[in-house]
């Protein structure tokens, strides 16, 4: 296998990054900047260092190198560098002064010496093993090189150095078709090139430029020798060039670039992993969506633990078994669950027929024992019943070997789930057993997906209870009266419609697109609209005629009708009238009554003249027990001379106060921030853009789109009901008539009026909720 592992990459120490390092083989390494803390005790194996440059962050290691396991080496450490490199290290570190000059002293029980420093000239190159070394020129200090390295006199990559433009990279690059890869410096953001040019180092502006220099496309990059202070800054700045748009990265260390394939993989909890494990912590604590969480979880963890498959259950709700929620399989491209389609795969049971636990399906096990299992290789396990899993490998061709099952554990310490990955793998795709650094990795993954999860299940829960809450509400609201049950769930449909056909609008509203949470919004302001009305007195929500109070009052007035006809008759029997004259006075009556029913019921608008032929009839007389009396109350006049509707000034006033009223219940709720602007929806519906609505007043410039959406639906809603016995269903023309004049008045948003009347929302609509005859055509007057 041709590989090259990152021991250490930063341009500078820090607490968490280590200097540059590169390990070639086993035993070979470039530059000894991070060594013993990234290999440990593996670091007795290395025999061959190769030093690009004597500045301390490259050698720092080399003393402790050979002290460090002085009596257990068995070989020389050699030590490659230039002429200058090498005298610098004998001047300056293994003089006797620094460091004791290793080169002088064997080996214990050897005549072998310690340290061996050979000086190779540029352009040499030094095989070892089944790697050949060639020293480039670096454009650094004196005597800086970077190396070329190729394995088998077939695959390779390139190392710079630390180097200022140097003209020899691209020269090897254009000529050597062996090498893959190139490991460049890239040591300060560009607005320091003087600190850079004066330093000898690249940054991401000089590098872009010196990568057009490059005569093909195969070439994969990677960086390394970021100065930690301007990290940030030159990432992005290596974002801007595009500079890795072919594959490449910026090395940290425990990555493991493989020359064949070009890919890279981390063998360690390197910091690179440490910022992985962080993020995807972030990533699942700010994801609330329940699909795309559960196929997160096992698609992250995963990606952590390179594993070709895995299944992520979760504990049903009565305890008693595992529900399949999202399955993986990378080779055999499978990846169902999740956002995908819905599993519907039987659950695993926790508990046999019998009552006894099931303790044969690993998921099961480690759900009901909460712990982790770890198996090398489930076709030799005694332990489980992997009969599922041979019969799918059977079947799909598969071969399942390593499995890593973990519990998925809330804050009360209850298992709410379980996963399970399978087929660890390397690069080189062969299948290897979880780690216990697998283990202690994924263990705290699955306390953090678990908490993510009880999030998301409170959250939700939290929303199927406002949403129960909100509908049965609105539910009561519409049961106080029979003539307007369905009006709320018809509001929240037209502002439904009306908020989705602007969103996919690109005309009018081009500009205006709406989240799904901002549907949800509209949606519960419109259930929650009438929401005041729950106070409101029965005799007033539900008074369909003007003479209305627990019973409609013309039938009273119908049978007074009938005594001043007698009275008639009587005056005819007794020859007071002529028989013309009886004729008359009937027919009047009878035109009376018929008058005083249509007065009833109750209009848009009552003329003057009708009001007049009322207080005309009101003056009628007739006796009742033995007392002349008037023929309507004070109270039915006034009643049947409501010029509008059905409801007196005082009875509107107080069905007005609902809007105030929902003002002040919404006010007193503790909206969450996603829902902040359901208060201002819901009760705005009777507020106008002139300024003359209620409760509070507000013109054009305080409303918004939401508002208006609000307003326009529950006016339709009421002009187009057809369940109400007391007006007939109106048709689309008279409506679109009566809402064309309130939006010339400046009551209502003539554009968005305009825009309904057009849209596909309108028929929609009609289609599911308005009679047929109540569909004809229709225009607006403006």
């Amino acid at each position: 296998m041709n590989y090259l592992k990152v021991l250490g990459a930063s341009g500078s120490k820090t607490k968490l990054k280590g200097t540059t390092s590169f390990q070639i083989f086993k035993n070979i390494i470039i530059d000894a900047g991070n060594v013993i803390n990234t290999l440990s005790d593996e670091t007795l194996f290395i025999d061959h260092i190769f030093i690009t440059h004597s500045h301390s962050d490259h050698i720092i290691d080399l003393p402790f190198i050979i002290e460090s396991f002085y009596e257990r080496r068995k070989e020389t450490l050699k030590i490659y560098g230039s002429k200058e490199t090498i005298n610098s290290l004998k001047e300056h570190t293994f003089n006797d002064k620094i460091w004791p000059d290793f080169t002088k002293i064997n080996l214990l029980k050897s005549d072998k010496k310690a340290l061996e420093f050979i000086e190779i000239k540029e352009e040499q190159s030094i095989k070892i093993e089944n790697y050949e070394i060639t020293a480039i020129k670096a454009n650094h200090i004196k005597g800086a090189y970077g190396y070329q390295v190729i394995k088998d006199d077939d695959l390779g990559y390139l190392i710079s150095g630390d180097t200022y433009i140097n003209p020899k990279i691209w020269e090897i690059l254009n000529n050597n078709y062996k090498i893959k890869c190139l490991i460049i410096e890239c040591s300060f953001p560009s607005h320091l090139k003087q600190l850079a040019h004066a330093s000898m180092h690249l940054t991401p502006e000089l590098l872009k430029k010196e990568l057009e220099n490059i005569q093909r496309d195969d070439i994969q990059i990677f960086l390394y020798h970021l100065k930690p202070s301007f990290y940030e800054e030159i990432v992005e700045e290596i974002k801007e060039y595009k500079i890795l748009e072919n594959g490449g990265k910026i090395l940290n260390e425990g990555d493991i670039i493989h020359i064949d394939t070009k890919q890279i993989e981390s063998d360690l909890i390197s910091q690179n992993k440490f910022e992985r494990i962080m993020d995807i912590n972030l990533q699942l604590s700010s994801e609330l969506d329940k699909s795309a969480l559960f196929e997160m979880i096992l698609t992250l963890t995963r990606e952590l633990t390179h594993c070709e498959a895995g299944t992520l259950y979760i504990m049903s709700k009565d305890k008693k078994s595992l529900e399949f929620k999202v399955v993986q399989n990378d080779p055999l491209n499978i990846f169902m669950g999740g956002t995908k389609d819905d599993l519907t795969w039987d659950s695993l049971p926790l508990y046999l027929k019998d009552g006894s636990k099931n303790k044969s399906m690993v998921a099961v096990v480690a759900a009901m024992e909460n712990r982790i299992i770890n198996i090398p290789d489930v076709y030799n396990n005694e332990d489980y019943n992997f009969q599922g899993t041979k019969d799918f490998d059977k079947r799909t061709g598969y071969e399942s070997k390593s499995m890593l099952v973990i519990p998925l554990i809330n804050h009360e310490e209850d298992v709410i789930g379980v996963l399970q990955l399978i087929n660890k793998t390397k690069i080189s795709k062969s299948k290897i057993a979880f780690t216990e650094e697998d283990e202690k990795i994924i263990k705290a993954l699955a306390s953090q997906a678990a908490m993510a999860l009880t999030n998301s299940f409170l959250i939700n829960s939290l929303e199927e209870f406002l949403n129960a809450f909100v509908t049965t509400i609105a539910h009561a609201v519409d049961a106080k009266s029979k003539h307007t049950r369905n009006h709320i769930g018809r509001v929240a449909k037209v502002a439904n419609y009306l908020a989705r056909a602007i969103h996919e609008d690109e005309t009018t509203y081009k500009e205006v697109r709406y989240s799904e949470n901002d549907f949800r919004q509209i949606e519960l302001a419109a259930w929650m609209h009438d929401i005041g009305k729950i106070s409101m007195p029965e005799s007033i929500i539900d008074k369909s005629t003007k003479l209305e109070k627990m019973i409609d009052r013309i039938g009273f007035i119908e049978e007074r009708v009938e005594i001043l006809k007698r009275d008639e008759e009587i005056k005819l029997l007794k020859n007071e009238i002529t028989q013309e004259e009886y004729i008359k006075n009937i027919e009047k009556y009878d035109n009376d009554i018929k008058f005083l029913k249509r007065a009833n019921i109750g209009g848009e608008f009552m003329e003057d003249k009708d009001i007049e032929r009322v207080k005309e009839i009101a003056k009628y007389n007739y006796i009742k027990k033995g007392e002349k009396t008037s023929f309507l109350s004070e109270d039915e006049e006034f009643n049947l001379c409501i010029k509008k509707g059905t409801l007196t000034s005082n009875e509107k006033s107080i069905m007005n106060y609902h809007a105030q009223l929902s003002l002040d219940m919404l006010s007193s709720l503790p909206f969450p921030k996603k829902y902040k602007d359901v208060l201002n929806i819901a009760v705005n519906h009777h507020e106008k853009l002139n300024g003359n609505g209620y409760p509070r007043g507000l013109d054009e410039t305080q409303l918004s789109l939401e508002d208006r959406i609000m307003i326009l639906a529950d006016i339709f809603e009421a002009l187009t009901s057809n369940d109400r016995p007391y007006k007939d269903a109106k048709k689309l023309s008279e409506v679109f008539k009566i809402l064309s004049f309130m939006a010339k008045d400046g009551e209502i948003d003539k554009n968005l009026l305009k825009f309904f009347h057009e849209n596909e929302a309108l028929k929609q609509y009609a289609y599911e909720e308005l009679f047929d005859y109540q569909i004809d055509e229709s225009k607006l007057l403006f």
